[in-house]
């Protein structure tokens, strides 16, 4: 039996295709019966006493905290389009390390990436395996997580945005190499993007601009396409970066701060600007708008909204992951909540480094009300990173969830419209 061996189009075509794409086909989705977005975007301050509340102990000096928030509230007009009151404090007045937020816009690439390949019969179900490059790495062609037991890009997605998972990010991490990821961002107008590493492996540099070959099969086993190993050109050195006062490495303490020079950069108005393109695409000009069909954008709002426990494939382990995990906006640390049904959140958190984020949508089944928040501490009291000693529990996660309260009470207590009676109009906080 023969095989015929696809091999990838050239990197700079895909770019140049991908550069030139303003329009979108009849698969993808139709705009044309969409609401546009209305022109009236209307510029505030975060309410002062929003941070006092959620906050106190940060409000007076929020610099060594690296506070940043971003807060939409979305409202609609007599034509159904989106007037966005946007409200922000202290956002990207610093460096955030982004942490597992990156995972979102991979996963968003990832399946854009994949209609460049349809020509070969790649779909997002396709059998993906990832070959050996590095030291360490081993052949990729299961994933007893999921119900077939082999691993696809749709299964990919679906870990990262259900629990967060690491090398199910490192995947499409190499599927689509540095390079390609950071032109396709700096398309989409996400200006001074950087996505430069996998995550949870201690790599170079150099390592990390290297990503492996990676083959994509059907059904019945045949290779509709390899794509060869590549590696990335190294990007220009960034200034100095430092955060803490101190760091372990090696169980020894270095005695200067750690320089995050060389890891990712994803400011929080990126994470709250990617949730936006991802929930309202039509809030964006066509130009930036994610090249997605509607079947894949729903199916990406799906997963950032659906709970661990309620996914069928994979499956997970109520004990591990509890029904409010990584929902850090209104529920904060707390394992023992039951998530009101009523309230859908549909997010991307973070957490690394004493850093603490999350990005969500929200939409208030209660008052009809919508918005998207965005939130970023760095809480570690002590200054030494790589100790495990952050202060999440007690004072980041309850600063986020008293944050998300705010923003529902605040959204519930404007809404024009109550349905049905189904909640109790809430007072301005």
């Amino acid at each position: 039996m023969s095989i015929c061996v696809k091999r990838a189009p050239l990197l700079g075509a895909i770019l140049l295709l991908l550069s030139a794409c303003q329009t979108v086909d009849s698969q993808r989705v139709d705009r044309s019966q969409t609401p546009q977005p209305a022109t009236n975007t209307r510029q505030h301050q975060l309410p002062e006493h929003w941070v006092v509340e959620a906050a106190p102990q940060i409000a007076g000096t929020p610099d060594p905290y690296r506070l940043q928030i971003l807060f939409t509230e979305i409202q609609r007009d007599g034509a159904g389009r989106a007037v966005l009151h946007e409200h922000q404090y202290r956002a990207d007045a610093e460096y955030l390390y982004p942490a597992s937020t990156v995972k979102l816009a991979i996963a968003a690439l990832a399946l854009e990436y994949l209609q460049q390949l349809a020509v070969y019969g790649v779909t997002a179900d396709s059998v993906m395996q990832t070959e050996p490059l590095l030291p360490g790495d081993v052949l990729v062609n299961r994933d007893d997580s999921a119900a077939s037991g082999l691993p696809t890009v749709r299964h990919y997605v679906k870990k990262i945005l259900l629990v967060s998972d690491n090398d199910a990010y490192n995947r499409l991490y190499e599927l689509m190499g540095q390079q390609y990821i950071n032109a396709r961002l700096a398309a989409l107008g996400f200006r001074d993007a950087q996505i430069l590493h996998r995550l949870e492996r201690p790599l170079s540099a150099e390592d990390n601009r290297a990503t492996n070959a990676i083959g994509f099969y059907d059904a019945t086993g045949r290779l509709l396409y390899r794509q060869p190993a590549r590696v990335a050109p190294a990007m220009p050195a960034r200034p100095f970066t430092p955060v803490g006062n101190d760091y372990l490495k090696d169980g020894l303490l270095q005695g200067k701060p750690l320089d995050f020079s060389q890891k990712n950069r994803w400011t929080l108005s990126h994470m709250h600007r990617l949730t936006q393109l991802i929930m309202l695409p039509e809030t964006a000009l066509p130009a930036t708008r994610l090249l997605l069909s509607a079947a894949e954008l729903q199916f990406l709002q799906q997963q950032m909204a659906q709970l661990p426990g309620d996914s069928q494939d994979p499956r997970y382990d109520p004990a591990q992951y509890w029904p409010t995990y990584v929902k850090f906006l209104l529920y904060g640390a707390a394992k023992d909540i039951v998530p009101d049904p009523r309230v859908h959140i549909y997010n991307k958190v973070g957490d690394a480094y004493g850093f603490l984020l999350d990005s969500a949508y929200v939409r208030d089944e209660c008052s009809g009300a919508e918005f998207i928040l965005s939130a970023a501490v760095y809480v570690n009291q002590d200054g030494v990173l790589n100790d495990d000693q952050y202060d999440y529990d007690t004072v980041g996660l309850p600063l986020l969830k008293r944050l998300g309260e705010l923003a529902l009470a605040h959204v519930r207590a404007n809404a024009t419209t109550q349905k049905n009676g189904q909640c109790q109009r809430t007072t301005r906080p």
